[in-house]
């Protein structure tokens, strides 16, 4: 090549040996530019969007852009130029910061440090809230939101309006290990609280906290979180307010502030970088947004029901005695085992001993689930006198489905063994006199208070008497 550049220059080896190092750069340059010039220069602006997406790499993109050049017969960098002159774009762009974050791949959460404060309009007390800080460090688009404590229903709360503000759902979740959303994290396993992993499924993206001792994952969360609450504190230091709604509405303002804010260093803005490339990276949102919920765990009964806050709720036969999940919403319950689900019902509230039976949870013949049945119940009655019989044949008259009694009827006739046959009896016929059904709290009160024995006395105890007789010796 730059044999080729000499004979064509028309200088001799002689006259380009004394030359001066500018001249010769002057006339070596000029091949350079001229090599150039005849290949296509990649449109590196396009190509860095698609660099930021996840799995996308140089590599991927030289590829891309070698084919695109060979199939138009165009002159293509090679990788290693291709890669050389990319680096420098980013760099003069300053994206070299964010070249380690990929677009929509991971979203940093947690509890700000500094404490948001107003003051009650009514008492003039100065009223400490938590803020509850999201950030995704690729664009360092953020969202936040107060609250009045740090429990899970905050914690989980501030997840769904971030979602809804984002208007998407980043891949991987990275909070730190606070007990209301993590609970057990070491080098064997890792357990995310039911309701936060639930709440992750809904929206099918993945809790991955902060690993333990690694002060490195940490300083990452916080780091971004303490960046972003800076900004918001600061923007927010003058402002009085006298509620966490005023708070919170003063907050939506100045979170738009911050994120339109421009880049000190490149090129636009967090709310630009969010628009132009990440939010299509983010998974969209499901057609309804997660609904809080408590999960419990409870054993399925011999009456083929679940008690939960004294109510009763049906399960197919076949599990009793299995333990189950209770998936708990404000007006509804879900019962689950093995993430599978068995039964809903409405949820009853500010009632007590309510039954919600599905008929088709009951078997066909009673027997056929267990030891346990009207029949047998009845039997036990009997055994104890005509009025705990009655007592009991009252509250299987009462129901379509036998099951419903199965607990009272057996804490009835369980009452015989703290006092006897003959109390139980007794209390059962006093009762009968005042309860067309007499319940367990009705029998155990007067069973406690002894009013079965008001108006009867005890008979006396026969005591027999003693008589001594001598001995034939005494007679001798």
């Amino acid at each position: 090549m730059i044999i080729q550049k000499i004979l064509s220059s028309g200088y001799s080896l002689s006259e380009i040996e004394s030359m001066e190092k500018s001249e010769t750069d002057r006339v070596f340059k000029s091949t350079v530019k001229e090599r150039e010039s005849s290949y296509v220069l990649p449109d590196y602006k396009e190509l860095s969007k698609e660099l930021f997406k996840p799995g996308v790499t140089m590599q991927l993109l030289w590829e891309e852009y070698f084919d695109e050049c060979r199939f138009s017969s165009k002159q293509a960098y090679q990788l290693t130029q291709f890669k050389k002159y990319f680096r420098e774009y980013l760099e003069k762009k300053e994206f070299s910061d964010i070249i380690n974050h990929k677009a929509g791949e991971r979203l940093e959460v947690d509890w700000a440090g500094t404490r948001p404060r107003w003051q009650d309009p009514d008492t003039g007390e100065i009223v400490s809230g938590w803020l509850f800080v999201g950030v995704l460090p690729f664009s360092g688009y953020g969202y936040a939101q107060v609250f009045a404590d740090m429990k899970q229903s905050s914690w989980v709360t501030g997840h769904v309006n971030m979602f809804d503000y984002f208007g998407g759902v980043s891949k991987v979740i990275v909070p730190d290990n606070l007990k209301t959303g993590i609970t057990k994290n070491n080098k064997d396993e890792i357990v995310i609280n039911k309701t936060y992993s639930d709440m992750a499924e809904h929206y099918s993206t993945v809790i991955i906290p902060t690993r333990v001792r690694r002060p490195k994952d940490k300083a990452s969360v916080e780091g971004s979180v303490k960046q972003f609450t800076t900004g918001i504190i600061a923007r927010m230091r003058n402002h009085q307010f006298f509620s966490m709604e005023e708070y919170n509405q003063q907050l939506l303002k100045v979170l738009e502030e911050l994120n339109k804010k421009p880049f000190q260093k490149k090129d636009g803005s967090r709310y630009r970088l969010f628009q132009e490339i990440e939010k299509t990276c983010l998974i969209p949102l499901p057609d309804k947004p997660y609904v809080l919920c408590e999960w419990k765990k409870a054993k399925v009964a011999t009456n083929s029901h679940i008690s939960l806050a004294k109510c009763y709720y049906s399960v197919p036969y076949e599990h009793i005695g299995e333990e189950v999940d209770l998936k708990i919403y404000e007006n509804e319950l879900e019962i689950y085992l093995n993430q599978v689900k068995l039964s809903s019902f409405p949820l009853e509230k500010n009632k007590i001993g309510v039954y919600s039976t599905i008929p088709e949870h009951m078997p066909i013949n009673s027997n056929a689930y267990g030891e346990w049945n009207s029949t047998r119940y009845l039997n036990w009655a009997k055994q104890k006198g005509p009025s705990v019989y009655q007592v009991v044949q009252a509250h299987f008259d009462g129901v379509k489905i036998e099951q419903q009694k199965y607990r009272t009827v057996h804490n009835i006739l369980s009452l015989a063994s703290n006092y006897d046959n003959l109390r139980l009896e007794s209390a059962c016929q006093y009762a009968l006199k005042h309860f067309t059904c007499p319940n367990y709290k009705n029998l155990k009160a007067i069973l406690v208070n002894k009013q079965d024995l008001i108006g009867k006395q005890e008979k006396p105890k026969e005591t027999k008497q003693l008589k001594f007789l001598r001995g034939s010796e005494y007679y001798e």
